[in-house]
């Protein structure tokens, strides 16, 4: 195997994610190609300067949670929570860990869409283009569907 730049691994990551979401409908697999993508354009995101899509989230929720309980839920909560569909769809933790909770295709949207913000981000950047089925996934997010 050859080197192969890891920006090139997160757009194809991206476009297999958006493929998975629109197209197959197979929303387990969109979470986990958006997941992966979201994680490699982030820390791009923070070699540039700014601050990933999901620690921009998890800050919001931790000023949130301090508001309405006045703590401030632990980065490490929020995290798993923020990461629950990812990780709970990768891994089996023993024999009775064999189900999955909750609807994966919002999973897959909220992954997505931290993914795109940081793709967006990098955009001045780094030569990424904006795809199709990137602004059909924004103006789909934006209420106008195509």
């Amino acid at each position: 195997m050859g080197e192969i730049e890891k920006i090139d691994i997160a757009k194809e990551l991206l476009d297999s994610a958006l493929f998975h979401y629109f197209e197959s409908k197979s929303y387990f697999s969109a979470i986990q190609c958006a997941g992966a993508a979201e994680e490699i354009l982030g820390k791009y995101v923070e070699i540039h300067g700014g601050q990933s899509a999901f620690e921009t989230d998890s800050a919001s929720v931790r000023r949130i949670s301090k508001a309405l309980r006045g703590q401030e839920s632990s980065k490490k909560s929020i995290s798993k929570i923020m990461n629950y569909a990812k990780n709970s769809t990768k891994h089996m933790d023993g024999e009775l860990d064999t189900k999955v909770f909750g609807n994966p295709k919002p999973s897959a949207k909220d992954l997505l869409e931290r993914a795109i913000d940081n793709y967006y981000f990098l955009m001045p950047y780094i030569e990424l283009q904006e795809t199709e089925n990137i602004k059909r996934f924004h103006l789909e997010l934006v209420g106008i569907t195509s």
